[in-house]
């Protein structure tokens, strides 16, 4: 055989791999909450961003409370971490969830629940809530986002309601990143997550995804039942830095949504 006709072959031969390869790594398009980029348009704007119009198990949803099974005991495990501190315009990875307010945590707080055994990765907040109840939102909402050590993901969900003042909350609020895209470490400045946390332990569980794209299913989502308080004017501080930034509830489909309590909440 000529060389010409083996290099056209090799060529033939390599070309859909490479081709394949680059729809692969092909860069995540941009995506926001309004507009040709908004929660609608998602799964159009990347093939990447398909579970978002596809995907039968997606979050957030409307959560009724009457519930229908009863969850297995879960265990969290929560250390008062430092302050780490952004306020991110855009992202693309999990671990930073684009258009939030986030804190990364330290490491050694820990989510185990009878499918994995999770280690917090980091919070973040939407303004106003993702979840509702009984078709009814909430000012704001907190997402503890952990990961297990084969790659799987959970979500803490804590709802806010008005009511008294939120310690940790004031933190946050007083170390607020100057401009989109900035980030603080303060070392001095600790925050106990449990304090976070309602003071009932009984949560809705389900399965779901992430909120954001590329909306990647199989994640298990704790949503505590009571609320937490903070006041108006730390409502309208998050408020005004990142509203809106909230997915609309999605079809709950044929999942099946139980409440549980927690087998413990320590620190």
């Amino acid at each position: 055989m000529r060389r010409s006709s083996l290099f056209a072959c090799a060529l033939a031969c390599v070309l859909p791999l490479i081709a394949t390869h680059a729809q692969t790594a092909a860069p995540a398009a941009h995506w926001g909450y309004e507009g040709e980029h908004g929660p609608t348009h998602w799964a159009a704007l990347s093939p990447a961003y398909a579970p978002c119009g596809k995907g039968r198990s997606q979050s957030p949803i409307d959560i009724s409370k009457a519930g229908s099974g009863t969850a297995s005991p879960w265990k969290i495990n929560y250390r008062p971490t430092s302050l780490k501190i952004a306020h991110h315009d855009y992202a693309v990875d999990i671990a930073d969830n684009g258009h939030t307010i986030q804190v990364t945590v330290e490491e050694g707080s820990t989510l185990i629940t009878d499918r994995n055994t999770y280690q917090l990765k980091q919070f973040h907040f939407h303004t106003p809530s993702e979840h509702t109840v009984d078709g009814k939102s909430f000012p704001m909402e907190v997402h503890f986002v952990h990961q297990s050590a084969d790659k799987n993901f959970a979500v803490v969900s804590a709802l806010f309601s008005e009511g008294p003042a939120n310690g940790n909350v004031a933190k946050l609020i007083a170390n607020f990143p100057k401009a989109k895209g900035d980030s603080l470490h303060l070392p001095e400045v600790k925050l106990d997550l449990v304090l976070q946390l309602p003071a009932n332990p009984a949560a809705y569980t389900y399965m779901g995804s992430f909120t954001t794209p590329p909306c990647t299913e199989n994640v298990e989502w704790l949503v505590f039942r009571d609320p937490v308080t903070a006041s108006r004017e730390q409502l309208d501080a998050f408020a005004a830095r990142l509203s809106p930034n909230n997915r609309p509830v999605q079809p709950l489909n044929d999942r099946t949504i139980a409440i549980g309590a927690a087998a413990g909440v320590t620190k």
